[in-house]
């Protein structure tokens, strides 16, 4: 029998070995790498975007910082507009050289995350432009489509969007927590039976934001009865945080 002694050359037998056991090693490492992941359906399907360029009226709220641009041609029964949520670089809103000029038509420059009807832009600074002529007034009080009792996931739309993989769940709940109580808006993800996804920004009973009081509930089974009301392409439900349920 041969022994290794570490100031020795290895012995012959050794070195035949681990020549075929290295290389098999880390073939299966690579194969396991590429094919376990698959199996544990943690990846989400939001994707990223090249760098764009929008124009259009930055907003506070409804559910968190969100630019309004104006869809090209008219539809009947379509939204006039399409909202884009804003975050900022890191877990964090857009900085105030962003917001600062809210209420003002803007130009913004930043990657793009979708996922599904829910877009994020990641963007830095705003740059104020004239209001564009001939545009329809903007909807900003928004429609009420009645009371809901839904059943879902506070997420955090940055991440979920495509930014982290997986972006949802409870492996993604640390993170989650951190980028909502830094400010980016929380989403109500909705799924029922048939596979329809609806993605819905969290307001109280005042239109204000809820990040900072729903952070216990974060990527957990919640129940919550409220108001459904449609801004353009972005529907918000607006409940009051303390009659949220955890379920489960």
């Amino acid at each position: 029998m041969d022994f290794f002694i570490h100031y020795r050359p290895l012995p012959k037998a050794h070195r035949r070995f681990l020549g075929w056991f290295l290389p098999l090693m880390l073939g299966v490492m690579v194969v396991l790498g590429l094919w376990v992941p698959g199996l544990q359906n943690q990846y989400g399907a939001g994707s990223r975007q090249p760098i764009k360029q929008l124009s259009g009226l930055l907003l506070d709220g409804p559910g968190g910082a969100q630019v309004l641009v104006p869809r090209p041609g008219q539809t009947p029964g379509e939204p006039h507009y399409s909202r884009i949520l804003l975050a900022g670089p890191g877990k964090t809103r857009p900085p105030e050289a962003v917001m600062q000029h809210q209420g003002q038509w803007v130009q913004l420059k930043g990657s793009l995350f979708s996922h599904g009807p829910l877009s994020v832009m990641n963007t830095r600074r705003a740059q104020p432009i004239p209001q564009p002529a001939d545009l329809p007034a903007p909807n900003l009080k928004g429609t009420s489509l009645g009371p809901f009792a839904l059943v879902g996931e506070i997420i955090d739309s940055k991440c979920f969007s495509g930014v982290m993989k997986p972006g949802a769940g409870k492996t993604h709940m640390g993170c989650a927590i951190r980028c909502i109580s830094g400010g980016v808006p929380a989403v109500f993800h909705v799924h029922n039976p048939e596979g329809e996804v609806l993605d819905l920004v969290l307001i109280d009973q005042e239109g204000r934001t809820v990040n900072d009081r729903v952070l216990d509930l974060v990527a957990q089974a919640v129940a919550i009865e409220g108001e459904v009301i449609q801004y353009d392409n972005l529907m918000a439900l607006k409940a009051d945080p303390l009659t949220y349920r955890r379920l489960g």
